[in-house]
């Protein structure tokens, strides 16, 4: 499974199908997807998701990386389907929670600021 997760991250805006990651563990396509299911509790799909929208994440936190950019980088069609899958995984829109996320990072600065 860790060949599997560094696959996964090293190619993640990339097109990523079940056989490659199966080939990659050594097990047929069926039964990885089982055993995967198994060891993760989700899907491979599902963790393919998550970990784009953990990557857009980061890229958001970066500041200055239009969405548009974000969501290619992350391997999704384009902005809008960024946002969907971002709101299905998060409850918030990718606008919403960079701001969110930023204005947290502003109060944290001033707060952690030496008089």
């Amino acid at each position: 499974m860790k060949r599997v997760s560094a696959l996964i991250e090293a190619q993640l805006g990339e097109k990523l199908c079940l056989d490659q990651l199966a080939e990659v563990a050594k097990l047929s396509t069926s039964y990885f997807a089982t055993a995967f299911r198994r060891s993760f509790g989700i899907s491979p799909y599902a963790f393919i998701l998550r970990q784009r929208v953990e990557f857009a994440k980061r890229q958001m936190l970066q500041g200055g990386v239009p969405l548009c950019e974000i969501a290619l980088n992350c391997g999704l069609a384009d902005q809008s389907h960024l946002s969907r899958v971002f709101r299905r995984t998060t409850g918030m829109s990718p606008t919403s929670w960079r701001h969110s996320q930023l204005k947290g990072l502003g109060a944290a600065e001033t707060s952690h600021r030496p008089e």
